[in-house]
């Protein structure tokens, strides 16, 4: 017997025949007999998963408990018989003790003590093996204590080259429609290498666009696309995209009150701590300037303020806002889903009025399309979700809210003052209106209070988790999952974890087998794919290539779903994805078709929007009878009083297009536009069919 079984088989005995095991567990002579007589035949031997030796655990508890009781209880005749079965399971503790151990191999002397002495362990141990003990209680001990000691206490002291340097920080702090970006972006123009970072691919584009246009040449770079322009002395990126070893002369980071959203926030958190730049210019809402600037004095950076007040007025309509006889030229009227952008649109569209729309998954080019239809009066109102809060320089007159309340993934709630501001902000345009106007279908009150308040200064600022921390001895959840729940340093908290872990356990899904394979810095940098992991099409492909990019020269190019709406915009988030993962492994992009497919796809979504939004509809997802635009729910009320929950059989989507047809005429002309994307099978679907015809071949 080694040591550490000595030791664990003394601590067991002590343990089930100890005071902490005296819960007096109800059970007869005769019951108490057949249970010793069975633990006392058992082989150990044969237990073949850690989990089994729980329950084990639990009847050894149970009997010893019993014993204990009947060692003073039971009549004379019987105190012998349970004085050997206290004997018999005493021995058994050690036999116990011995297999626990087995499953631990690894386990040293001095482990096991450290184990054996934390709160909590010793009752766990009544009802559980060691191995789940060690597993709950010293492994995520060990991981904390190995985090403390990996990172530093301070989330600005992981940058040492930048506090080695004395940074100038210039906080440009307005509402919406105050020029403050436009003000920033006039002091990069004098960059010999600068930088604007933004929240949003459009605003790169269009900040590249505009560079260039007036004589700074400018590079692109974005985790979908990137563009170089030779002699560049400045690029235009997406925050994500930041590297924090690049040094700048000049940097303009926009949107910084979202460094307290709690999924992307840790980039822009990032960006202030560690940017490598001379001068900084952050342009902010007022709610961030309190923890914006308690980061830059823990940073011991200097910096100023430069307030900026709307250019124009801002008049709220307290009159009730009718669809029917209140809609005017220049009007945006929001909603908070893609649903009722649509079907807002449909209704409009049928009686007459010309609409843009805008929303969050709409591709970028299209989004822009929509734009130019407004700017050039193509169309005459805004049908928009809350998406045309940043980023978006409309010509609009007044903010209409159709909706005051919003899905926040948990449930329905009403605006905050500082949604309202961003949203609100965006009617009068400067040099288009001297005045704005908001207004609501409902609660107008809110809209009123919302716009009255101040906002709501953010508390918090986001970091996210530290790649250091994959050197632990650990699996990516559990240390994600024990970081994610230590305490945040001071003004810091930690990022939302949940997508990060929903992808780490697709992509065991995948490799389950084969997991020691992959290095945890390898298998980070797939699963921090910027993805939408809502949309089972996107994921099912990530799955697909994270099965097979080391088995090949160059990832297969994503295949159509479909021709219709959703289809489309599934296929251009998985060229995104195409571009995005073959560069994070390294392996060459087919830059000419994706150039095309994407320039494709995003004309075919446009046509949609511009030729058939009139025709989508909401449907009920049973039965398929049409609903009203503003229905709240997805079944009509008829199928609702049935209770019917059976889904009718269909190979659409309630309200989606048809299938495009080879030569389809557009409107009443003899023009026929261009085909629709061709059809083309999913990338697993092609491999099963090709790897059963070779196997079918080989059989023959």
């Amino acid at each position: 017997m080694t040591s550490a079984e000595k030791y664990l088989s003394e601590y067991y005995e002590n343990l089930f025949f100890g005071n902490v095991n005296k819960r007096y567990r109800a059970m007869s002579f005769g019951e108490m007999r057949k249970r010793c007589q069975r633990l006392a035949e058992m082989n150990l031997g044969k237990v073949e998963w850690a989990n089994e030796l729980s329950d084990i655990h639990a009847m050894l508890s149970k009997v010893c408990a019993c014993l204990m009781r009947k060692e003073h209880t039971a009549p004379s005749e019987q105190r012998e018989e349970v004085a050997e079965w206290m004997e018999k399971m005493k021995d058994f503790c050690g036999e116990l003790a011995r297999r626990d151990l087995e499953f631990l191999p690894d386990l040293e002397d001095e482990e096991l003590k450290q184990v054996l002495k934390m709160q909590g362990i010793r009752r766990y141990l009544l009802m559980n093996s060691l191995e789940r003990g060690y597993q709950l209680f010293y492994i995520p001990k060990a991981i904390q204590k190995g985090i403390r000691e990996s990172i530093k206490s301070r989330p600005e002291e992981e940058y040492p080259e930048a506090r080695q340097m004395k940074r100038k920080f210039i906080l440009h702090i307005g509402p919406t429609n105050s020029g403050k970006t436009h003000d920033a972006l006039e002091r990069l123009k004098s960059c010999t290498h600068g930088a604007y970072f933004g929240p949003l691919r459009l605003l790169a584009l269009e900040v590249y666009d505009k560079c260039n246009l007036e004589g700074l040449p400018c590079s692109m770079i974005t985790g979908e696309e990137t563009i170089q322009v030779p002699g560049a002395l400045c690029q235009s990126c997406t925050v994500e995209m930041l590297n924090d070893h690049e040094y700048f002369d000049i940097v303009v980071v926009d949107e910084c009150q979202m460094v307290g959203d709690p999924y992307r926030g840790h980039n822009w958190t990032r960006a202030i701590l560690g940017l490598r730049a001379e001068e900084i210019h952050l342009c902010m809402a007022p709610e961030a300037e309190s923890i914006v600037t308690q980061m830059i004095k823990r940073c011991k950076d200097q910096y100023r303020i430069v307030r900026h007040k709307r250019n124009t007025r801002l008049t709220v309509e307290k009159k009730p806002y009718s669809l029917k006889n209140d809609l005017h030229k220049g009007d945006a009227l929001i909603v908070f889903s893609k649903k009722s952008v649509l079907a807002l649109a449909a209704h409009l569209e049928k009686q007459g009025v010309r609409c843009s729309v805008i929303y969050g998954s709409l591709p970028p080019a299209t989004r822009r399309e929509q734009v130019r239809r407004f700017l050039e009066k193509e169309t005459d109102i805004v049908v928009s979700t809350d998406a045309i809060g940043m980023g978006l320089n409309l010509p609009i007159r007044r903010i209409v809210f159709v909706e005051t309340q919003k899905f926040d993934g948990v449930a329905k709630r009403n605006l905050e003052p500082g949604e309202i501001k961003q949203i609100a902000g965006r009617a009068g345009r400067f040099g288009i209106y001297e005045e704005g106007f908001v207004t609501a279908i409902d609660d107008i009150e809110l809209i009123e209070d919302g716009l009255r308040r101040m906002p709501i200064p953010i508390m918090k600022a986001y970091i996210g988790f530290p790649e250091q921390l994959l050197n632990l001895p650990a699996d990516i959840a559990s240390l994600i999952k024990i970081w994610a729940g230590m305490d945040a340093p001071a003004i810091y908290q930690k990022m939302e974890v949940d997508e990060l872990l929903s992808l780490y356990q697709s992509f065991v899904s995948v490799h389950g087998d084969h997991m020691e394979e992959f290095s945890k810095q390898e298998i980070y940098k797939l699963i921090t794919c910027a993805i939408d992991i809502n949309n089972k099409l996107v994921v099912d492909l990530w799955k697909d290539y994270c099965r097979e990019y080391r088995d090949t020269n160059e990832l297969e190019f994503p295949y159509s779903p479909g021709n219709d709406l959703y289809d489309l915009e599934s296929y251009y988030k998985m060229l995104d994805l195409y571009f995005q993962f073959s560069r994070k492994v390294g392996l060459p992009i087919q830059a000419e078709n994706l150039m095309q497919e994407r320039h494709e796809t995003e004309a075919e979504i446009s046509r949609i929007l511009k030729m058939e939004c009139s025709s989508y509809s909401r449907k009920c997802s049973i039965c398929g009878r049409e609903l009203p635009w503003d229905y709240s729910f997805s079944i009509c009320e008829k199928c609702f009083e049935r209770g019917r929950t059976v889904r009718r059989p269909s190979g659409r989507r309630p309200g989606g297009r048809r299938r495009a047809e080879e030569g389809r005429t557009a409107g009443s002309g003899d023009k026929k536009t261009k085909p629709a994307a061709r059809i083309r099978r999913p990338v697993a679907v092609k491999k099963r069919q090709e790897k059963t015809a070779a196997d079918s071949k080989a059989a023959h």
